[in-house]
């Protein structure tokens, strides 16, 4: 069981682009590998298109994205990549990779507040009852009182797929202009940032703020470093983070319990036409209370 929860709650964190954690060093690089020109201070204009960049990706109504997450557990290291779409207007996601070390291919639906997982079935057979979804109802995970590192993670992470990107709100001044890059052969400006997580949610629902003030106990902080790349559009090429939380114990020391993830997501095509719908009933398994720790 244990193996089935680490591979699942890598998976899903993989699709919903899982940053909100405390830093353990310096932003993951760009894709396009280019060296970014020397640092220089933000400015006001920095601060207000980085502030610009959520609504105006929003507005596109959807993308394509592809998410590189390396996850790191007792020092055991999880790689997990991704390709899909995203639906910014419906608050959807449909995004299929390969496991690690062999095991297969993933697909992750993420509708209506729901997290659905298709994975081999040697890895859910025991679980799924020979259905090929798995289903986890996050809003319901967070209510419950699992101990385990993954029940945790998925608990805390934000249930709409978009509000990742929605924490760029909390920028606010701490925003600084690195250069010029490129990102997959688009021309971007490089900006590292520092989100106040607590602003990133001012005015939004109870349910979000909550979501929020929980990632902050397990990360012991209430901000959330990260680098972000915006073409000129406006909108976010790429969004990145290297970082660590807490992990079941509290531990925060890497390899000692804590959690770690490098994490990028990279978005294109805005537009892109979309169909993502939820698994019928008849093919998916709910799993929220097995991995919630009510088993």
């Amino acid at each position: 069981m244990r193996r089935v929860t680490a591979i699942v709650a890598g998976t899903a964190l993989a699709a919903l682009g899982a940053a909100a954690c405390q830093p353990i060093g310096s932003a993951a690089s760009g894709a396009s590998g280019v060296t970014p020109t020397t640092a220089a201070s933000g400015s006001p204009a920095d601060a207000q298109a980085v502030a610009a960049a959520y609504p105006t990706t929003v507005a596109t109504g959807s993308a394509r994205i592809a998410t590189s997450t390396q996850i790191g557990v007792g020092g055991a290291s999880l790689p997990l990549t991704s390709t899909g779409v995203i639906d910014f207007a419906g608050r959807a996601a449909d995004l299929s990779g390969d496991l690690p070390a062999g095991q297969g291919s993933a697909e992750t639906r993420f509708v209506g507040g729901v997290l659905y997982e298709r994975l081999p079935s040697a890895l859910v057979s025991r679980i799924s009852g020979g259905k090929p979804w798995i289903s986890l109802n996050v809003g319901a995970m967070s209510q419950q009182q699992g101990n385990g590192s993954a029940s945790q993670l998925l608990a805390n992470s934000p249930a709409d797929p978009s509000a990742i990107l929605a924490y760029l709100r909390g920028a606010g001044d701490h925003v600084t202009r690195n250069g010029p890059d490129t990102v997959d052969g688009t021309p971007t400006t490089r900006y590292t940032v520092l989100i106040d997580l607590d602003r990133s949610v001012a005015g939004q629902d109870q349910a979000a703020q909550n979501g929020v003030h929980a990632l902050e106990q397990q990360l012991g902080s209430h901000t959330l470093p990260a680098q972000v790349w915006l073409d000129d559009q406006g909108r976010i090429r790429e969004l990145s983070v290297d970082a660590t939380m807490n992990g079941a114990s509290g531990n925060t020391t890497p390899g000692n319990g804590a959690i770690t993830f490098k994490f990028s997501a990279t978005l294109s095509d805005y537009g892109v036409i979309t169909h993502i719908v939820a698994p019928s009933a008849d093919q998916t398994s709910d799993v929220t209370n097995l991995l919630g720790g009510n088993h």
